[in-house]
C-alpha cells in the first residue's frame, strides 16, 4: 500500500495556513495470520451447518530501536523521554471469535462458541524515523476472516482460519496546512455602516466615516443629514471614506449606490469632479482591485439629488476588505460643493442561465 509522499509547492500569492495535529502514515503492511485448531463439540454431530468468525480486541504493539553510527541496533526502553528513534516491528494480537452451528444426531441445529487468541510479529520493510514515540500508534483496516473446516469425527472438528488485514503505523504530527477560501456566499443587505450619514460626532466628523474637508448638511435625500464635500473650503480637495470588512468575499461583484447633488456657493463657479470608488484589499492591505466612476460638476444637478450606481469587477480569491471612497477634486476658482447621501454597498448575486 502506498505511503504519502512529500512535495514542495511555490505559491504565487499569499496564503493562509494554520497548524493542526493529524495522523501521518509512516508504513502500511498487508498482514496474514493463520489460526489452525481442533475442538471437541459438546455432543455428537452429523454435520457442521456454518461457522461465523470475527476478530475482536485487535491490538498493535510497536518495537522501537535506536541505530548507532556503527550500525548496532539497540532496543529503546519504554520511557516517555523524547529520543531520535525508529520503529522496526509490529506485534499484532487479538482474539478470533467463532460461532459454530452444527446438526446433532436428532437433526437439531445447535450452537457453541470459542475464542482463540493469536499473535504475530511483523517486520517493517526498514526502520522508520519517528518524531516522538509516544505519538506513534497502529491502525487496522480491511479486516477479513476466511475459515475452512472438517468434521474429522462425530465430535471432533478441525478448523483453519486465515485472517487478512492492513496494519498502518501512524504518528500524530503537527503540520501547517493551507486553508480553503471562504465560502462565496453573497451576503444580504447594505454592507456600509450608517449609509444615511445620520450619526455625527460634530459638524465635520461623521462617526462611521473618515472625512476631510467635509461638513454636515441638513439638505438631505433621506433622513435628517447628508455629507457635503468641499464645504470647509471649496478650493481644496475633500474625501469621505469607510473601510468594510463584513461580507467581502471572493468571486463576487459589488454595487455601490448613492445620491449626489451640487450646491452653488459664492460666485457659483462650478469646476470640480467627484470620484466614487470601491477599492479591494487583501489581508496584507495590498490593493488588488477597484471599481470607480468620476462625475464632472456639469453632470450633477443643483436642484435635486440624483442616483448613481457603480458595479465593480469580480473580486479576486484573496480579497479580504474593501473601502468606499468619495474624492472631491476642485479646479481653479471653484466655489461649489457636492452633497452625498444614502450610500449603499451590496453584493450582487450571480445570475445563472438555464
Amino acid at each position: 500500500m502506498s505511503v504519502p509522499q512529500q512535495f514542495f509547492l511555490t505559491e504565487q500569492q499569499f496564503v493562509r495556513c494554520i497548524e493542526i495535529k493529524v495522523p501521518v502514515v509512516i508504513e502500511a503492511a498487508e498482514v496474514q495470520v493463520v489460526v489452525d485448531n481442533h475442538i471437541t463439540l459438546p455432543e455428537l454431530a452429523l454435520k457442521i451447518d456454518k461457522i461465523i468468525a470475527s476478530v475482536r480486541d485487535l491490538k498493535g504493539n510497536l518495537i522501537f530501536v535506536d541505530e548507532t553510527k556503527s550500525g548496532d541496533i539497540v532496543l529503546v526502553p519504554g520511557h516517555k523521554h523524547h529520543r531520535e528513534v525508529k520503529v522496526r516491528k509490529i506485534i499484532i494480537s487479538g482474539i478470533l471469535h467463532k460461532q459454530i452451528f452444527y446438526v446433532n444426531k436428532n437433526n437439531e441445529v445447535r450452537h457453541t462458541a470459542e475464542d482463540i487468541p493469536f499473535t504475530k510479529m511483523i517486520d517493517l520493510s526498514k526502520p522508520k524515523d519517528v518524531d516522538n514515540r509516544s505519538d506513534v500508534f497502529v491502525q487496522f483496516h480491511s479486516v477479513d476472516v476466511d475459515i475452512n473446516w472438517e468434521l474429522v469425527r462425530a465430535s471432533r472438528l478441525h478448523q483453519t482460519a486465515v485472517i487478512v488485514l492492513t496494519a498502518k503505523v501512524a504518528e500524530d504530527r503537527q503540520i501547517f496546512v493551507q486553508t480553503c477560501p471562504r465560502p462565496r456566499e453573497c451576503p444580504e443587505g447594505n454592507l456600509a455602516r450608517d449609509g444615511g450619514l445620520e450619526v455625527w460626532a460634530d459638524d465635520s466628523h461623521p462617526v462611521f466615516w473618515g472625512a476631510s474637508n467635509v461638513a454636515q448638511t441638513t439638505i438631505s435625500h433621506g433622513g435628517s443629514f447628508a455629507a457635503e464635500l468641499g464645504r470647509l473650503n471649496p478650493q481644496l480637495p475633500g474625501s469621505l471614506f469607510q473601510m468594510v470588512s463584513r461580507g467581502i468575499v471572493a468571486g463576487r461583484q459589488y454595487r455601490l449606490t448613492f445620491y449626489v447633488r451640487e450646491d452653488a456657493l459664492g460666485h457659483k463657479h462650478s469646476s470640480f469632479s467627484l470620484n466614487a470608488e470601491v477599492l479591494f484589499f487583501d489581508e496584507s492591505g495590498l490593493q488588488i482591485g477597484v471599481g470607480s466612476q468620476t462625475l464632472s460638476s456639469t453632470s450633477i444637478p443643483e436642484t435635486a439629488y440624483t442616483q448613481v450606481q457603480i458595479t465593480t469587477p469580480i473580486t479576486r480569491d484573496n480579497v479580504a476588505t474593501a473601502m468606499i471612497r468619495f474624492s472631491f477634486t476642485p479646479s481653479q476658482n471653484n466655489t461649489n460643493t457636492a452633497k452625498v447621501d444614502d450610500v449603499t454597498l451590496e453584493c450582487v448575486p450571480l445570475t445563472t442561465n438555464f
